[in-house]
C-alpha cells in the first residue's frame, strides 16, 4: 500500500461511525425530537428516513427496508405500540425495533409490544443511542464488540 492509498482509505470507520451502512426509519411527529435523532444518526453514520405519522410510516415501508426502526408512542393518527406490535411479528423482521417516548413508564409496554428496547426522550446522548442499537444488531453485522465496549465505558 502506498502513501496515496493510506490517505484515501478511511481510518477505523467502525469506531468513528458504528452504524455506517444502516438505515433508520424514525416515526416521530415532533420536529425537535426528529432533529435530535437526525443528528445522532448522522454522527453514528446511519442513513435516516422520517415519517411523522403511522400512515407515512407504512408508505415508507412499502418502498424502503430499514434495518432499524424507532417509533414514538404518541402519534397523531394512531398508536406507536400498534405499529411496533405489527412490525415485530412481520417476516422478515426489521433487525432492530425501538420504542421511544418522553414517558419513562412506557418501557414495559414497548417491550411487551415486541420492541427490542426502549429509549426515553430526550435521548441520554450519542453513546447511549449507539450502544442501544449495537446491542440489538444481529451478529452477522460488521464487528462491533470493541466499539460497544468503548461506548459502554463512556
Amino acid at each position: 500500500m502506498d502513501k496515496t492509498e493510506r490517505s484515501i482509505r478511511p481510518c477505523a470507520p467502525i469506531a468513528l461511525r458504528p452504524l455506517l451502512g444502516e438505515t433508520v426509519l424514525l416515526v416521530e411527529d415532533s420536529r425537535f425530537a426528529s432533529e435530535a435523532i437526525r443528528l445522532l444518526c448522522q454522527r453514528a453514520g446511519a442513513r435516516l428516513r422520517r415519517a411523522d405519522n403511522v400512515a407515512n410510516a407504512w408508505r415508507h415501508l412499502a418502498v424502503y427496508r430499514p434495518s432499524i426502526l424507532l417509533v414514538d408512542l404518541g402519534l397523531p393518527d394512531g398508536s406507536g405500540l400498534d405499529l411496533i406490535s405489527t412490525l415485530s411479528r412481520a417476516s422478515p423482521r426489521i433487525s432492530v425495533i425501538l420504542g421511544i417516548s418522553g414517558d419513562a413508564a412506557a418501557g414495559d409496554a414497548v417491550l411487551r409490544a415486541g420492541a427490542d428496547a426502549f429509549l426515553t426522550k430526550p435521548v441520554a446522548g450519542l453513546a447511549a443511542f449507539q450502544a442501544t442499537i449495537l446491542r440489538h444488531l444481529p451478529d452477522d453485522r460488521p464487528p462491533k464488540s470493541t466499539v460497544l465496549a468503548e461506548l459502554l465505558q463512556l
